[in-house]
């Protein structure tokens, strides 16, 4: 779940030199008019950080967020990313500011589209574990994805969006809960879709035709935005991808975890003596609190959203079992080997390694039958281990046990609850599901993954979390030079644009990829390149460590979820 900065050594700045005239293209929304830049080199016009609502420092800090309510005349600026929305990491995330002045959206779409004619939109919401990041790092530019749309006759608007995140976004306890500003993080995003709802058609995009996708703590999001309020969507969105993710991947801890959290925060912050102690963080200038709110310092998984009876009427896997999610199409996948990403190295060594990290760890509450009931699932045999299809190698200089956890962790938080999740969704509406399997590209500069040997991840990391994205998106400095990789890229993110399209991702020459629901036990794509050691995609029956995955998915309640 987590992410590291990527160096920037592509900005929006070399494409706004390029630009022949004066000024840009202008749209006109309901609160005023802004202008934007035009990118000749790809035919595309964008608008970059516009406020989607208003500041949410001052009195408006762990508030839901506030309609926009101003109007102006002339013409505002759109030509850079708005701020990041504060996070514990402002020298990777704050290239273009860090403030509480933060909730702003993107949007690319492509010149000259014609007048009465409105092109489906896609709204991605960025990854970081709910912590950290912003829609304005590189390998988040949708440019390319633009133009890949526009080449194969489905053109699209692309839309990203920034939200509170960390303690900002998802701060609980009792005081918090009363005053029913709870789950900051989903009700601004609600809030962006509601601006794109409202003002889309200024740019050309199609209000009635919006798909929310995600990767990460963004794809945690999409299904969290599914199941608001027992499936309501509100005619917000209409389709959902989802990369790496499910809301069940996600902690729903209680006022018992958080409130000695809030107290702490009251305590520092010289609170305690107030009558309402929220309001009074409302008056605790920015930099006295920004300390005091760093996610990497409050113990635990950080802060997430919970279960306030309210967006969230309960927790995910009660809603999903029982339909009580929008019925809408969905692209649904994950990568081999997500586990690599969670599962520490240099600590699993022996059994005992592996019982004491399941029965003692953060998240999992698991009773210790269970603990031994996962490890006989899951044997001490590399062969099964992931990085998948490495056979007898152990990577022992990371753990020699790393691989069998590997396995646990990765079905833990995302190939079981993604099972459960493909079950409960392909009941009621066409769901496409994947299993990405190429190991990515690293050329030095993309610090997302911070080992790799000869180009490639480094080989106890596999297809590990995160790898896909470079695909979809199509930037050419993160997708690789082979025309193996390229050729991988420019069938994913026509995959994907056809979806954005029409909820159904095939298309002509492009791999079939049948509904889930096609197989007994569920289909797989089986995403990879052709070539560089790979046989191209493929279909698979849903049953790959199928018996720890069902395993788990009985147990998940009991991680919260």
């Amino acid at each position: 779940m987590s992410f590291r900065r990527a160096l920037n050594y592509w900005t929006w700045s070399l494409f706004f030199a390029a630009t022949t005239a004066a000024t840009g293209p202008t749209v006109k929304v309901l609160n005023g008019t802004y202008e934007g830049s035009h990118l000749p080199q790809f035919g595309q016009d964008i608008f970059l950080g516009i406020p989607y609502a208003q500041d949410t420092g001052g009195q408006n800090r762990f508030r839901v967020p506030q309609a926009l309510n101003e109007t102006w005349n002339g013409t505002r600026p759109a030509f850079t990313y708005g701020n990041a929305c504060p996070d514990f990491q402002p020298d990777a995330d704050g290239e273009y500011g860090m403030s509480e002045d933060c909730l702003s959206v993107n949007v690319i779409r492509p010149t000259g589209i014609p007048q009465n004619t409105t092109l489906p939109v896609a709204v991605w919401i960025h990854g970081g574990s709910y912590q950290v990041g912003t829609s304005g790092l590189p390998y988040y530019n949708l440019t390319w994805l633009v133009q890949r749309s526009v080449e194969i006759g489905q053109p699209i608007v692309a839309t990203s969006i920034n939200y509170r995140k960390g303690g900002w976004g998802m701060l609980y306890s009792r005081e918090v809960q009363g005053s029913g500003d709870t789950n900051l993080s989903l009700r601004d995003m609600r809030k962006a879709l509601a601006w794109i709802s409202e003002n889309i058609g200024a740019f050309g995009g199609d209000k009635d035709s919006v798909t929310i996708w995600g990767e990460s703590a963004g794809s945690f999001a999409v299904g969290q935005l599914l199941l608001s309020y027992g499936g309501r969507t509100d005619g917000l969105f209409h389709r959902s991808i989802q990369e790496s993710g499910s809301a069940a991947t996600a902690w729903y801890n209680g006022s018992d975890w958080y409130q000695p959290v809030y107290d702490k925060i009251v305590q520092q912050t010289n609170c305690t003596d107030w009558p309402d102690t929220l309001q009074c963080l409302r008056t605790i200038p920015y930099e006295t609190i920004f300390p005091f709110l760093d996610s990497s310092k409050v113990g635990g998984p950080g802060f997430y959203p919970t279960v306030d009876g309210d967006i969230i009427s309960n927790y995910p896997t009660e809603l999903l079992h029982s339909g009580r999610f929008a019925h809408v199409p969905h692209l649904y996948g994950s990568n081999s080997d997500e586990g690599t990403d969670n599962a520490p190295t240099k600590v699993f060594n022996t059994d005992q390694d592996v019982y004491d990290y399941l029965l003692g760890s953060t998240g999992y509450d698991f009773p210790q039958s269970v603990v031994r009931r996962i490890m006989e699932l899951y044997p001490d045999d590399p062969a099964q281990g992931i990085p998948l299809n490495t056979g007898a190698e152990r990577f022992a200089e990371q753990g020699y046990q790393y691989k069998r956890a590997a396995a646990i962790i990765g079905d833990v938080f995302y190939h079981a609850p993604r099972l459960d999740d493909a079950r409960a969704y392909s009941k009621y509406a066409p769901t496409y599901i994947y299993r990405f399997n190429t190991r990515p590209f690293v050329n030095g500069t993309n610090a997302t993954f911070t080992d790799y040997v000869g180009g490639l991840a480094s080989a106890y990391k596999g297809v590990q979390h995160f790898s896909e994205v470079a695909f979809v998106f199509g930037n050419p400095q993160f997708v690789g030079p082979w025309p193996e990789y390229q050729a991988l890229s420019k069938e994913m993110s026509a995959q994907w644009v056809r979806f954005v399209h029409g909820g159904d991702p095939n298309g002509e020459g492009l791999p079939r990829w049948p509904r889930y629901s096609e197989g007994a036990r569920g289909l797989n794509l089986v995403i990879q390149a052709e070539g560089r050691g790979y046989n191209g995609s493929y279909v698979e029956e849903d049953t790959w460590r199928a018996e720890g995955r069902e395993f788990l998915t009985r147990w998940a309640r009991r991680r919260h979820v």
